[in-house]
């Protein structure tokens, strides 16, 4: 991996030329450039397989369901057409035709139920994409990516709306979940979430710190987000500082 301690032991081994240097530095970074590729193909073939089964499986529901309602309809039709004129048969398959009509009732619900189930997964799988994708670029501090996940899903509600014929999750703002990660990791309570080696723009700076402004350790960043993520805002807002 072409980090830090790759480069200190490399640069400070005077029996390696400059040029072979320059080599293996290439050679390290294509390693981990095609690492991150096969990641990211394989996180997106999962994701639009989920998609695709959800489809799939709401289709087939929807289809069950109009299926028994034409049922009922037809079945409707020709006990009016065979009952005309005769009260006690009229009376007898009415009785039928209310106990099948409860079946039925019965079997759409519980097929409404699995719809409307699979496509909240749907969604789900959907905004998760989102998330994805505009997460794409940052890197975080070992341990930090969960809790800048949750930050933004503390500070925002993304509701699924239909843009352009595709769906995006917007918050109040209309803003995009794409957008907010982007505005949120430029900020000095994003940043520290954020590794100085990350490529996307939220990698840290100057936090513009206020003088005499409160510093703490990245330990103890952890365990307040953990104890008291409300408190993590008013700690940036302050002008806190994170130490290492």
């Amino acid at each position: 991996m072409l980090n830090e301690e790759f480069l200190t032991g490399l640069l400070g081994n005077e029996e390696v030329s400059a040029e072979d240097k320059i080599k293996q530095i290439l050679a390290e970074h294509e390693a981990d450039t095609n690492a991150a590729t096969v990641g990211l193909v394989k996180k997106r073939d999962e994701l639009l397989g989920k998609e695709q089964k959800f489809k799939e499986q709401i289709a087939s529901f929807e289809t069950e369901k109009s299926g028994y309602e034409s049922k009922i309809a037809e079945l409707n039709g020709l006990l009016e057409k065979a009952t005309a004129g005769d009260k006690k048969a009229e009376e007898y398959y009415n009785t039928k035709l209310a106990e099948m009509q409860t079946k039925f009732d019965g079997d759409i619900e519980e097929i409404t139920k699995q719809r409307d189930y699979y496509l909240a997964q749907h969604i789900s799988s959907l905004e998760e994409k989102a998330f994805e994708k505009g997460l794409e670029g940052l890197e975080f501090v070992p341990g930090l990516k969960e809790g800048f996940i949750a930050r933004i899903r503390m500070l925002n509600s993304f509701e699924p709306t239909e843009v352009d014929g595709g769906i995006k999750f917007l918050n109040k703002d209309n803003r995009s979940v794409e957008d907010v990660i982007k505005a949120f990791s430029m900020t000095p309570e994003g940043k520290a979430y954020i590794a100085n080696t990350s490529t996307g723009g939220g990698a840290r700076g100057d936090t513009g710190v206020q003088s005499g402004a409160k510093t703490m350790t990245r330990e103890e960043f952890s365990k307040m987000q953990a104890e008291n993520p409300t408190a993590v805002q008013d700690f940036f807002r302050k002008g806190g500082k994170i130490e290492g």
